[in-house]
């Protein structure tokens, strides 16, 4: 049976402190909601929208050109997306040459860390007024997906602060990348056990792909852990970030950047590494041909799951679910199971909406090796521009010990000359910096922030 599980952006809550000098000069904003207006068991619906409308500008992105989200601009970053336009900022994404004064970078950090707030901030909510429900669940999965795609994005230094709930901030300590996936973790199976308890299966396949997502990114004995904790996660399940014609703030981002900016294309083979995703003419990632890019050179291709501004982003789904069962086997040394899985997906590939069917696959065989480079190949086409190819990149490249697969940096991410501006090279980021501006967090040491090291 098929479980598709979306959700949307349908209201969005804007917690701001104002002082002034002068209370004649003080303005109601009815725009503008104060944490003492949100609070109480019948603002628990307004407190879960907030949650829902901030994690999809995060995530996805809107329609204003500058809210950019963690799809876009880690997609441009790793070899999804290439650079087709003028603008700054953007332009050391895709080179791979960032600095931790980028404002464009400040603007998705921000948007992140304010998802993972308003989720947490729910979350009490939830816990006062209506601990057992099942949109608590909803909400501690919004928290857990904003701290993984933190510890997947940014080098591992980054806080996590809270607003509580009499208006005062606490600062944290800078986390690692493996204590940020541990929070991530203990935050999911939180989401979980409510699901569980509430009987909700779609909110407990939402948290449970999730948390099998951290534990593969800890690696280690973490895989198979990982494997068990999605088994019953049906294929067909999806849960879908959603967007809208309503508001430039609730249309997709990446149809707004792509479709109708043409700032950035679809890559191919960018770098020598870059996977084929437009030449390989692969039905997962269909494109199609919108112009010439913003720079006035570059040939512009959309991903058809983009073409409309109300197109949703995939968070979650089934079929992550059973790539993490065919990487999980692999890793174990199961190759007629990880064969199977993959080429499982492959042979119901209409049935989970791609539009042509997908001929099986051969075990490369000769090494692990290639077989892990086909899993992730397979996992960069199924998951396209979901804001998973950078944490498989830094999984391929990070020390095995401390839970990768050992792989040089100059295998995986792009390199050689860049395609952009004749003469030119890729840098050496494999990660993104935190902005200059957590400086004002007397907890937080840049020195901690190493863009290098996967």
């Amino acid at each position: 049976m098929s479980a598709r599980f979306r959700t949307g952006a349908a209201l969005t809550l804007c917690v701001v402190a104002v002082a002034g000098c002068d209370h004649l000069l003080r303005v109601q904003d009815p725009d503008v909601a104060s944490p003492g207006s949100v609070s109480g068991a019948d603002k628990l619906s307004t407190q879960l929208g907030a949650t829902i409308g901030t994690f999809q500008v995060g995530f996805g992105g809107d329609g204003s050109g500058g809210n950019e989200g963690l799809v876009n601009m880690t997609g441009l970053f790793t070899d999804e997306f290439s650079f087709a336009e003028t603008f700054p900022t953007r332009r050391v994404v895709d080179n791979r040459s960032t600095t931790n004064n980028n404002s464009t970078l400040l603007t998705i950090f921000f948007n992140i860390q304010q998802a993972r707030a308003i989720a947490a901030s729910a979350s009490d909510a939830y816990n006062q007024f209506d601990p057992t429900s099942a949109d608590h669940s909803q909400v501690l999965s919004y928290e857990a997906y904003s701290q993984l795609l933190m510890a997947e994005t940014y080098c591992g230094a980054v806080p996590f602060s809270k607003q509580n709930a009499d208006g005062s901030q606490s600062n944290s300590d800078p986390l690692t990348t493996p204590q940020m996936l541990q929070t991530a973790i203990a935050t999911f199976d939180s989401a979980i056990t409510i699901a569980d308890n509430a009987g909700d299966g779609n909110r407990d396949a939402l948290a449970r792909v999730g948390k099998a997502r951290a534990l593969m990114d800890l690696g280690g004995a973490n895989v198979a852990i990982a494997d068990t904790v999605v088994t019953n996660v049906p294929t067909t399940f999806v849960f879908q970030v959603l967007h809208s014609e309503n508001t430039s703030r609730e249309n997709n981002g990446v149809n707004e950047l792509v479709f109708s900016e043409h700032r950035w294309t679809v890559g191919d083979v960018e770098g020598i590494n870059g996977l084929d995703f437009v030449s390989s003419h692969d039905p997962r990632v269909g494109t199609v041909h919108v112009g010439i890019g913003f720079d006035h050179s570059t040939p512009v291709f959309g991903p058809l799951k983009d073409s409309t501004r109300s197109s949703p982003e995939t968070l979650a789904s089934g079929v992550e679910a059973r790539l993490i069962n065919a990487e999980a086997a692999l890793d174990a040394g199961n190759t007629a199971l990880w064969l199977s899985d993959l080429n499982d997906l492959r042979a119901n590939a209409q049935s989970l909406g791609v539009d042509s069917t997908l001929a099986p696959l051969a075990d490369p065989g000769a090494s692990n090796n290639a077989r892990l480079l086909l899993t992730m190949r397979e996992r960069a086409f199924w998951l396209f521009a979901s804001a998973h190819r950078l944490g498989d990149m830094r999984r391929l490249t990070r020390a095995v010990a401390d839970g990768g697969y050992g792989l040089d940096v100059a295998s995986v991410y792009p390199v050689g000359t860049w395609h952009n501006t004749a003469g030119q090279t890729y840098g050496s980021d494999v990660n993104f910096p935190i902005p200059l501006e957590e400086g004002n967090n007397p907890n937080f040491n840049p020195a901690q922030c190493d863009v290098t090291v996967p």
